[in-house]
């Protein structure tokens, strides 16, 4: 399942990775203090049921706009590392704001301020990550890792320090970790400046490119009823609250452990062949999720997330590398993140009804999604590969 040509170029070694790793810990302390307590954050307010899934919503709306745009203005500006620190500073005064402004309509807007300038950031740190491996050979596997430890580590301090911290303190920590990101990123080696005409030109996206985001789009996506309901649904059937911590907790900890060989993965698989197996172990993941296991199965069920989300992830942010040279890496991964995004959206939208009707059996329709991923992964891999991947350089910036 391996290729050669321009995916060697995603890889490198363990050299400047020390930086990079900083600033995906700080990047990743935020989303660990917001997905679990922000909506503590917004019951403290006085904010009604409804009108917290709104706040909770505004997001997955606002990124689709955000994140494409965000793309092209970073690869015009030509100063990523620059971008990056604005985009973090912009989301902490945002969040900083809520504190102090907290009526109902005041959250709405800040909400979708924090997300313009916060939901691009990830897609442009990896585009980033992805121009430092091939320029300075920073292994970015092994710094996305950091990432996910931090976004653990996030859950599980802030959790104890709310026994006595107040509610606000919540988004003032997420506005400080995201202060310490835009610090990070002025920390990151320069790179090289593109040439003109690559800067001014779009990201080279042919066929092949298209299927594959397309394709790790469908498996991400199939991930959508799990994170919805997986909790409810073991909730329910009499799982107590520590061990479904404990599982989403596997799940992540067996996504580090993938992140750690990211590079020689990519070494021995193409990126579609990554996406492959996220999405051939997404199928066998869900179908079995569908069948209610007892609780002692669950376990190395959420392990293979380290395939389904982790392989796939891999795969595509590689692809996505490949589409353009330097001056169109912005765009390219906030292409294939907004693509993410929609099927997320979508599959998130039906799965409600699904579940309502047919409870775990709804899995069955992860496992569908999944499999239509593998078949537009398998129509990518079909295409013929193109030449010229890659782009010329001039003098570093």
């Amino acid at each position: 399942m391996s290729d050669s040509g321009p995916s060697r170029t995603f890889l490198g070694g363990s050299k400047g990775s020390g930086t990079l790793s900083a600033v995906y810990a700080a990047l990743f302390v935020a989303p660990g203090f917001y997905l679990p307590f922000f909506p503590v954050f917004l019951v403290s307010l006085g904010l009604s049921p409804e009108a917290i899934g709104i706040a909770i919503g505004i997001p997955m709306g606002v990124r689709l706009l955000a994140n494409p745009v965000a793309g092209i203005l970073s690869d015009r500006w030509g100063r990523p590392r620059r971008f990056l620190a604005v985009l973090g500073l912009g989301a902490a005064s945002a969040f900083a704001l809520m504190a102090v402004l907290p009526g109902t309509g005041a959250v709405f807007l800040l909400v979708a301020l924090a997300t313009l300038f916060w939901g691009p950031a990830f897609p442009l740190t990896d585009a980033f990550g992805v121009r430092l491996a091939r320029e300075r050979g920073v292994d970015y596997g092994r710094a996305r890792l950091w990432g996910s430890v931090a976004f653990i580590f996030a859950n599980v301090a802030l959790g104890v320090a709310l026994e006595v911290l107040p509610p606000a303190s919540i988004v003032w920590l997420i506005a400080a970790s995201l202060v310490l990101y835009a610090v990070s990123v002025q920390m990151l080696p320069r790179l090289k400046t593109p040439a003109v005409a690559e800067s001014a030109a779009p990201p080279r996206v042919s066929r092949k490119v298209l299927l594959a985001v397309f394709a790790a789009a469908c498996v991400q996506s199939s991930h959508a009823a799990l994170y919805a309901f997986g909790s409810v649904h073991w909730q329910a059937s009499g799982i107590s609250s520590s061990f479904i911590g404990f599982l989403w907790g596997a799940g992540v900890a067996a996504e580090v452990v993938v992140f750690y060989f990211a590079t020689a993965m990519l070494k021995r698989f193409s990126p579609i062949g990554l996406i492959l197996i996220g999405g051939v172990s997404a199928i066998v993941r869900f179908i079995l999720t569908a069948l209610d296991p007892p609780q002692a199965l669950l376990v190395p069920l959420m392990t293979m997330h380290a395939f389904t989300f982790t392989a796939t992830f891999l795969g595509m942010v590689a692809i996505a590398g490949e589409s353009g040279g330097a001056g169109a890496q912005g765009r390219a991964q906030a292409f294939s993140s907004t693509a993410v995004s929609i099927a997320m959206l979508l599959a998130t939208f039906a799965a409600g009804p699904l579940y309502a009707r047919y409870g775990a059996h709804a899995f069955f329709g992860s496992a569908l999604i999944a499999a239509f991923g593998c078949v537009l992964a398998l129509l990518a891999w079909a295409q013929p590969q193109s030449a010229g991947e890659g782009g010329k350089t001039v003098e570093p910036s």
